[in-house]
């Protein structure tokens, strides 16, 4: 996996985003700093998470967790539309001004509670785009890897398949 270790000359991942002029990348991978691999929910394929989970990842374990991630992931656009958080991957639809960005994915790095709108960052893109949460929806995948994290909080038959061998074998 990737390391944030400094790297002369540029120094860390997180001096390399400040010095570039993108303060919310540096923010948010400050923010992930020390995160487990299941805790980055939206970068995780459904065959990865699973197998997270089989090899004994704690969906507790962290702050957030992977698990109140997900709830927060899961719950978005049922219940808090304003719910995403840094680092959630985000599919961008409606937007009048660029309608070229319609369809496109990014990344949440900043929320600002005064303008009511996330920071997200789109490859391609110089800066972060200022968007309305109406214009925002969690990717598709994203959802569906918070769905098994929260499947996987507590043992039942649907979930069996979901807990690491030692585990399995002594909830049959």
């Amino acid at each position: 996996g990737a390391s944030r270790a400094a790297v002369p000359p540029v120094g860390t991942p997180e001096e390399a985003a400040t010095d570039e002029g993108h303060a919310d990348l540096a923010a948010w991978l400050v923010a992930s700093r020390g995160w487990t691999p299941l805790q980055h929910l939206e970068a995780l394929t459904v065959d990865r998470a699973r197998a997270l989970l089989r090899g004994g990842a704690d969906s507790s374990a962290g702050e957030p967790s992977a698990l109140e991630r997900a709830r927060v992931l899961c719950s978005w656009g049922e219940s808090d539309p304003t719910a995403a958080a840094a680092g959630s991957t985000v599919a961008i639809h409606s937007l009048v001004s660029r309608p070229s960005m319609n369809g496109k994915v990014g990344v949440v790095v900043s929320a600002s509670a005064s303008t009511g709108r996330f920071g997200v960052r789109v490859a391609g893109e110089a800066k972060a785009l200022a968007l309305r949460p109406a214009n925002l929806q969690p990717a598709a995948e994203a959802v569906e890897v918070g769905r098994l994290v929260l499947k996987a909080a507590e043992w039942s038959p649907q979930s069996h398949e979901l807990f690491p061998t030692a585990a399995r074998k002594r909830a049959v």
